[in-house]
């Protein structure tokens, strides 16, 4: 069934439950500004997306940090074996004093492919052999001089008997620890690169599982508020978005029910005004409830939707509401109308257009009242319409109309036969009546449909006594004017 969404939205407004214009504003939920935007889904891919790349950056920096210190630790217990090694190797010619075979001992160390520079001093901090000649026999006034930018240096004292006979000093440039830095650094690019991408790829999936849940209750808020209240959210997680998805649910069932106690309200309000003109005309009691019923299994026969057949049941309820306007002495005749009581008699249809055509929700049920006394070949009243001119819905109410007041017990006439019913309805096909909706009707008599509405009324309205009184009134009158 498709639901009404513009008349449910109207209900709901007019119900005076819900906050004026509420109906307006939830079907804005959702509807996204002007100007560049960006969906939940992004939002939320792209904020996990900058946390897995402050995650990773950080893991990366931690990693080069760590390996860093490490390394340099390990360069300065290397400085250390080296100086050591230089001291105890420089001790005897330190003791004789042979300058000569302290180059040999020095340069050993100094061949290292990662040692910057290596020199021994003597105990007054002059330098006996350095691996740069310029700075062979030059002082140090302070000692062992600090090391130079970049590099890591070890200074071992040689101590010989417990005195100071000399010191070696061993330099290494950290350029090896920031090659294999970088070379590490570049061997995590491609892992960690994959490894990104990877969680890239997994962050917008997971974004698109759970964004999906929060998409679909925004399209359902959307949905209520253009006044669908057949939408329901399919979601028994027990999170968050579960818990709001079933008070969701359970609210729109609670405004289901309002919409449906505001919709029998709104019936019984249109089948008071209906019996109020009917009250007018002993006659006609249960005239617009068979019309209705015939009328709308004759649209549902044709294949009108649901909302079409809801307008066309209110429609043929207020059929003849513009009887209101015409005077008691005219609706109970029981004679033939002079031409002032049928123009009188023929206004009802405009009549009773104006007053519904004062609600906004019934434009159209106005429009079909107007005209549901049109003839298909345009020999009818009040615009002469012909053909499709003529609403479909009214050309069903005209043909229900008629065959209820011919099969029915008038002021002025008995009830004719079914049978005689049938053949003027059948001989009137193509000229008062729709050949289609005749078609239409005639299946329904075949289907034992007819039969039925007229007995479910006739209990409702106890047709029988009515009947018998109706009867009475006639003889009454012919005796009198006899």
């Amino acid at each position: 069934m498709k639901p009404d969404t513009k008349r449910d939205r109207e209900l709901l407004d007019r119900s005076g439950i819900l906050p004026p214009g509420f109906s307006e504003e939830v079907a804005s939920f959702g509807r996204r500004p002007r100007g560049l935007t960006f969906s939940l889904r992004w939002k939320v891919a792209i904020s996990f997306s900058v946390l897995l790349f402050m995650v990773v950056g950080l893991l990366f920096l931690s990693f080069m940090r760590y390996e860093w210190i490490f390394l340099s630790r390990e360069a300065e217990k290397r400085t250390q074996s080296l100086a050591r090694n230089l001291a105890v190797n420089a001790r005897d010619p330190l003791l004789a004093q042979d300058d000569l075979r302290l180059g040999p001992v020095t340069e050993s160390i100094n061949q290292e492919r990662d040692v910057k520079y290596a020199f021994l001093m003597d105990h007054q901090s002059r330098v006996l052999y350095h691996s740069d000649p310029e700075m062979t026999g030059k002082m140090f006034d302070k000692g062992v001089p600090k090391p130079g930018k970049g590099v890591i240096q070890a200074s071992i004292p040689v101590i010989v008997e417990n005195v100071l006979v000399g010191t070696a000093v061993v330099g290494l440039s950290e350029d090896h620890i920031k090659e294999a830095v970088a070379a590490t650094a570049i061997g995590l690019i491609l892992p960690l690169s994959i490894g990104t991408g990877l969680g890239l790829v997994g962050i917008f999936l997971l974004a698109g599982i759970h964004v999906t849940r929060v998409e679909l209750l925004e399209k359902a808020v959307q949905a209520l508020g253009s006044g669908d209240l057949q939408v329901r959210v399919d979601d028994k997680s027990k999170d968050e978005i579960g818990r709001l998805s079933r008070g969701f649910n359970e609210m729109v069932s609670q405004l289901h029910q309002v919409r449906k106690q505001i919709e029998m309200n709104f019936k019984e309000t249109i089948s008071a005004l209906a019996e109020a003109v009917e009250a007018k005309d002993a006659y006609t009691r249960g005239h617009c409830d068979r019309v209705a019923r015939i009328s709308v299994a004759i649209a549902r026969r044709a294949g009108l939707d649901e909302a079409k057949c809801n307008e066309l049941e209110l429609a043929a309820i207020l059929h003849d509401i513009g009887k209101i306007g015409v005077g008691e002495g005219v609706m109970g005749k029981l004679g033939p109308l002079d031409p002032d009581e049928i123009r009188d008699m023929r206004n009802h249809p405009e009549v009773g257009a104006r007053i519904l055509s004062s609600l906004s929700s019934l434009q159209r049920v106005s429009l079909y009242v107007k005209h549901h006394h049109e003839h298909y070949d345009g020999d009818g009243y009040p615009d002469g319409l012909e053909g499709d001119e003529i609403p479909f819905p009214s050309r069903i109410i005209h043909l229900a109309d008629a065959f209820d007041a011919m099969t029915t017990d008038r002021p002025y006439r008995d009830a004719l036969g079914r049978k005689e019913a049938f053949r003027r309805i059948a001989e009137e096909s193509g000229r008062q009546f729709d050949p289609r909706i005749v078609t239409y009707f005639f299946a329904l008599d075949e289907d034992g449909y007819i039969d039925t509405v007229y007995e479910n009324v006739r209990e409702k309205t106890s047709g029988g006594e009515k009947k018998k009184a109706g009867v009475k009134i006639r003889k009454e009158a012919k005796s009198s004017s006899a």
